[in-house]
């Protein structure tokens, strides 16, 4: 290309920074264009945001575009694009990030019409992740749609555009009433031109999945203004009601995500997140069975979480019978005289002790690879044990079952209130597919080659598992989680752990 292109400034071949050279004009938005660049120092393709002429005076709007970069630097994670460098251009500010390859979101809905659960699930839970991350930074992006969500041809799905993200620390440079935001993703919040929070980029995600899995928009107006009013007096169809073989589940957290109060919504992009990975793809919502009148997002929700949480507290407990079975059964051989020869040289009375519940001290995450500080999701590992299959603790989620070849493994520590001799775990998990390896021992290993050898394990667990410790004494004990199982999304979901000893 050795023309300028329309509408760009620029042209081929020019070099910013005595270093990055423009390739070719990859697009022109309302604010800024990009081109593909090459950096001729580090020798990458990289991808160069240069704000448009016509803003170059503007010092609001250059402001927010340099809030943008110093936002979008602090967030580093393979979901979010990598914000390399800065660089001024005719007097217009320039950020240079990773060149991602590959297309949007919305080009692959253009051309699909709608997607797959499943597809809506990966994608939903990618995007989720890389809101988690940027929410902890106190950053809150405002623009989540489907033309910033990028399927790369490395397989990831990667978020973009933070040109008008807020941060949380940042003076405000948004000007009163001023709505900032794709229309047909607005939460009621922005239409009212109120505070957002972590909620704002719930509701928006939660508009971006319902298109994708629905083939429409949440809402349909004709002009938009209309539009932007719609979601603030009524509630969007049920999926159920729109598109064909939808997951109860997927219902049920599309629902919630859009719920138009903020308060209603999910708390964070993490629980959103872990309600997606917790989707049972074989219950299939029935709107006959619900008739015409349906219970609002909550209510099903908490139906919903009875049935989840009976068959999984049913699951734990039918792994404790077992095991008093067994025990029972080895109590009577052991009091026979075919058992006294079998288990002794002589004849003995023999007493075993019947199986009991460890008392639970707490929990930490361990992440020896160290992406997350050394830990992941520590905030939510105490659900695993709380007795509630409402809650859950999930990893992270990669690109491959394999930890996107990152690591080997990410665990989570289970501290007990006192040193015993365990006899098993019974773990209660949403996720097919995964692997796990359990140690033993006093708590106080930071590597894992410290925690010595494996006390059992299990492959291919098709959710709940219960292993047998062999009477390994200790009072901390290691899930090693080894393989993220069947995807994607590739991700294992702990909701309920019993130590019995």
């Amino acid at each position: 290309m050795n023309t300028t292109p329309s509408g760009s400034s620029l042209a081929p071949g020019r070099v910013l920074a005595s270093r990055y050279r423009l390739v070719q004009l990859i697009a022109i938005g309302g604010m800024s264009e990009v081109w593909e660049a090459h950096d001729d120092i580090l020798g990458r393709s990289v991808a160069v945001k240069v704000l448009l002429v016509q803003f170059a005076g503007d010092p609001t709007l250059r402001s927010r575009f340099q809030t943008e970069a110093i936002a979008a630097a602090r967030l580093i994670h393979p979901t979010i694009v990598s914000i390399y460098d800065t660089v001024e251009i005719d007097g217009r500010d320039a950020i240079v990030m990773e060149l991602v390859r590959g297309r949007t979101l919305r080009e692959f809905l253009d051309e699909r019409g709608s997607l797959d659960a499943i597809e809506v699930i990966h994608i939903g839970g990618e995007v989720a992740t890389a809101l988690s991350i940027a929410h902890r930074a106190g950053i809150i992006h405002r623009d989540i749609k489907p033309a910033n969500i990028l399927l790369s041809d490395d397989g990831r799905v990667v978020v973009t555009d933070f040109g008008i993200a807020k941060v949380l620390d940042e003076p405000d440079l948004t000007r009163t009433a001023q709505l900032l935001g794709t229309v047909k993703y607005l939460a009621p919040e922005q239409v009212e031109g109120g505070p957002v929070d972590a909620r704002t980029d719930v509701y928006a995600l939660g508009a971006v999945l319902y298109e994708a899995l629905c083939g429409e928009a949440p809402f349909r107006a004709d002009t938009p203004a209309a539009l932007a009013l719609a979601r603030m007096h009524r509630d969007p169809t049920r999926p159920m009601l729109v598109a064909a073989n939808v997951p109860a589940d997927l219902d049920v957290t599309l629902m919630r995500s859009l719920a138009r109060v903020p308060a209603q919504r999910f708390e964070t992009a993490s629980d959103l997140r872990v309600s997606l990975a917790s989707t049972r793809l074989d219950v299939i919502a029935d709107p006959t069975v619900m008739g015409t009148t349906f219970p609002t997002p909550e209510l099903v929700v908490e139906e919903h979480h009875k049935d989840f949480s009976t068959r999984s507290r049913s699951g734990l407990i039918l792994s404790m019978v077992i095991i008093a079975a067994l025990i029972t059964l080895a109590l009577l051989i052991a009091n026979t005289d075919a058992g006294r020869e079998l288990f002794s040289d002589a004849p003995t009375t023999t007493t075993i002790a019947q199986p009991s519940i460890m008392a639970i001290s707490g929990t930490t995450t361990f992440d020896p690879a160290d992406r997350n500080g050394g830990r992941e999701n520590e905030s939510t590992s105490r659900n695993a044990v709380d007795a509630d299959s409402l809650t859950s603790w999930s990893t992270d989620i990669y690109a491959s079952a394999s930890f996107g070849n990152l690591k080997t493994g990410v665990g989570l520590i289970i501290s007990l209130a006192d040193s015993a001799s365990l006899d098993a775990i019974a773990i209660e998990s949403p996720s097919k597919g995964w692997s796990v390896a359990a140690y033993v021992g006093d708590g106080s290993a930071t590597t894992l080659t410290q925690w010595g050898p494996p006390v059992a394990a299990a492959a291919d667990i098709q959710s709940g598992v219960t292993l047998d410790l062999h009477g390994a004494r200790g009072m901390a004990l290691l899930l090693w989680i080894t393989d993220l199982g069947d995807g994607p999304p590739w991700q294992v979901t702990i909701t309920d752990v019993l130590v019995i000893s």
